[in-house]
């Protein structure tokens, strides 16, 4: 039996390519369109992650895991080498995986491969006493199958609670 499935990243790509192509040919941005939704917030990590976990857990979500992903790597670096190591120069950089029971099942229901965007992830990352928050946006996976409009639910809940964040500015 043959696959006909089209790669996850071609699938992406393609309209993106095309939306970018029109978008700078007419001059228009394209920033909130993109499949990355971006916050920040006038605090270090260590004021923000608190925060944010709250506010998850107000919008019925659950952090089944919270990693310090930098300082997990520096701490193997030794070991790693890695080339050019946070060549942005970001203080922290953490991530957090959560997820909704009820979201899980209304993708298997609609389009069972596409429950694969769960569980949500997010990362925040610090510098210079500012944070930021990104979460990649479930409608950019599920492209255009039958779960589209529960990834469309997902993201309009994921992003309410993310706005919720004391101080948070979207950025785009």
């Amino acid at each position: 039996m043959q696959n006909k499935s089209t790669p996850v990243k071609w699938t992406i790509l393609k309209p993106s390519l095309a939306v970018f192509g029109l978008c700078s040919f007419f001059g228009i941005g394209i920033a909130a369109a993109g499949p990355m939704y971006v916050e920040s917030v006038a605090a270090p990590i260590s004021k923000v992650m608190p925060e944010l976990q709250k506010a998850l857990g107000q919008h019925h979500f659950k952090v089944v895991l919270h990693l310090d992903i930098l300082k997990m790597i520096k701490a193997k670096q030794h070991i790693l080498h890695i080339p050019n190591l946070n060549k942005p120069g970001f203080s922290d950089v953490q991530s957090v995986v959560f997820c909704n029971p009820f979201f899980f099942n209304q993708l298997l229901n609609a389009h069972w491969e596409s429950s694969a965007a769960c569980p949500l992830t997010l990362t925040v990352y610090g510098r210079g006493g500012k944070s930021y928050i990104v979460y990649p946006k479930r409608v950019a996976l599920t492209g255009n199958t039958p779960a589209l409009n529960v990834a469309k639910k997902i993201d309009k809940a994921v992003i309410g609670a993310l706005t919720s964040v004391p101080g948070a500015q979207p950025v785009r």
